[in-house]
């Protein structure tokens, strides 16, 4: 955004200090509100923020930014209201200070769906703040929100987010302009390598959710057969019990019980470790999001330095300090992702070996049941041992490959956010900095 556009479009961002009074934000945030500098300025969070916003909503950013440093939510803000009033907050604690990005929502079915939950929020919130504290009254709009979110499907707040927020900050958007200054041209090529490396992370967990997916589906798939295969195991060991004359059924019907109830193991742990696999890549993915949008608005901050004071553009040192907080907990979840899906390969292959030994047990009860006139269709025919054993090859391959996927991406973007803040060192007007 340059100086001569609209102030109320593009990325709004203010920074608060650890008790959450606001100490600086930018120009976009004045046009959005209509609050002068000196009323946002020492007020709080929830000032900025429009009266259909429950209190729940600040205490669940404040809680996210205590338990794990970064936060989202959506909000509308104070201010005018306008057709795109929906924004998605995003926050980042890092050094003492809090920095809270914020751009229009793209996602109607998320806000419109919030919209009402919020509304809820805030009734549960009225009825209790008459003769309690405005503490009582939030935490109390906070579990009518979380109450609400699993009626849709949704585990917690943050698991809206994952579903919502990667499309929000969505790879290929078009960078803004360089900064005319050209000061500031080493800070500004910096800042564009991190933004390249958050792109590229994006695209490649775009792929590795989809490849969990597909894991799941597999996974799903075998263990469909399982509850089969016990009751076909318990009664092949019926049928052999009936025979007293022989001890021979009976030690192979031990024989296949024991198999299936190993290999029901062995599904039943394939199927939590994808779920895991799932489960850490949809964080990163909110976590690169939340990093894509902070860099953005370095990028952005940077391209208005023409028109902005010194006061304006010292935005980007809190806003690289952010960039600097994401890069661990990126580089250790996708160390993580890396060793749930070797886990995975692992786990697929030993499954397989499990099936394929259990394919032979199961062809040698067949021939005992022939041998001592025992019903052959005590195996159900779904029992397909073979298409079991290909189906956990093709996992372990998925998860070889989703392996290899990883790579060390997080770790080139934990370098390009080390070189910005190099480069915003030595760059003029910023000693001070990092």
């Amino acid at each position: 955004m340059t100086s001569n556009e609209d102030p109320t479009q593009g990325i709004v961002i203010f920074v608060t200090d650890s008790v959450g009074a606001v100490i600086g934000a930018n120009s976009a945030l004045v046009g959005r509100t209509g609050l002068a500098p000196q009323q946002i300025l020492g007020g709080s969070t929830a000032a900025l923020l429009a009266p259909s916003i429950p209190a729940a909503v600040t205490r669940l950013v404040a809680d996210g930014l205590d338990r794990n440093s970064h936060a989202a939510a959506y909000v509308r803000f104070a201010g005018p209201p306008a057709a795109d009033d929906w924004h998605l907050l995003l926050a980042v604690s890092s050094a003492g200070t809090r920095v809270h990005l914020a751009a229009p929502s793209s996602q109607n079915r998320a806000t419109d769906q919030l919209a009402a939950i919020y509304a809820a929020a805030l009734a549960r919130e009225a009825a209790v703040e008459d003769g309690a504290s405005r503490d009582k009254a939030a935490a109390a709009g906070v579990d009518e929100i979380l109450r609400r979110l699993r009626s849709l499907g949704f585990a917690s707040y943050a698991d809206l987010l994952r579903a919502a927020l990667p499309a929000e900050v969505a790879p290929a958007q078009t960078l803004p302009p360089p900064p005319a200054d050209p000061a500031l041209a080493s800070v500004w090529s910096a800042a564009e390598a991190a933004d390249r490396q958050v792109e590229r992370l994006q695209l490649s967990h775009a792929k590795l959710l989809d490849t969990a997916k597909s894991l799941i589906l597999g996974a799903d798939q075998l263990l469909e057969q399982v509850e089969p295969m016990e009751e076909a195991a318990g009664q092949v060991m019926s049928a052999a019990r009936s025979l007293g004359g022989s001890a021979i059924p009976l030690t192979a019907a031990h024989r296949i019980l024991t198999a299936v109830e190993q290999t029901a193991i062995r599904f039943r742990a394939l199927s939590l470790g994808v779920e895991r696999s799932r489960e850490l890549i949809s964080n990163q993915r909110l976590l690169l999001a939340i990093a894509r949008q902070v860099d953005r608005a370095v990028l952005e901050t940077l391209s208005e330095s023409n028109g902005l004071g010194p006061q304006d553009l010292g935005l980007v040192v809190p806003l690289v300090g952010a960039l600097h907080t994401l890069a661990p907990p990126l580089a250790m979840g996708t160390a993580r992702e890396a060793a749930n899906l070797t886990r995975l390969s692992r786990e697929a292959t030993e499954a397989a070996g499990q099936v394929r030994m259990l394919d032979t047990t199961l062809t040698s009860w067949e021939l005992l049941a022939a041998r001592f006139d025992l019903p052959s269709s005590l195996i159900p025919a779904d029992l397909d041992a073979k298409a079991a054993a290909a189906g956990l090859d093709a996992i372990r391959d998925q998860a070889r490959a989703a392996t290899a996927l990883t790579g060390a991406g997080s770790a080139s973007f934990s370098e390009a956010a080390a070189g910005l803040a190099r480069a915003l060192r030595y760059a003029p007007g910023f000693s001070f900095a990092l």
